[in-house]
């Protein structure tokens, strides 16, 4: 392989490993927890 496609691949697994840690970093954060909770907790509390 050249040293091209070689930095090419550091820098793509680089990337990929980035974008993980800020998506685990957003999960511990609570970002992607259910906006649709409240409204459920809501119509149990009616019933």
């Amino acid at each position: 392989m050249s040293g091209q496609t070689v930095a090419l691949l550091v820098g793509a697994l680089a990337m990929a490993v980035a974008g993980w840690f800020v998506f685990v970093l957003a999960l511990r954060a609570g970002q992607f927890k259910d906006v649709e909770a409240t409204k459920h907790q809501i119509f149990e509390e009616e019933s």
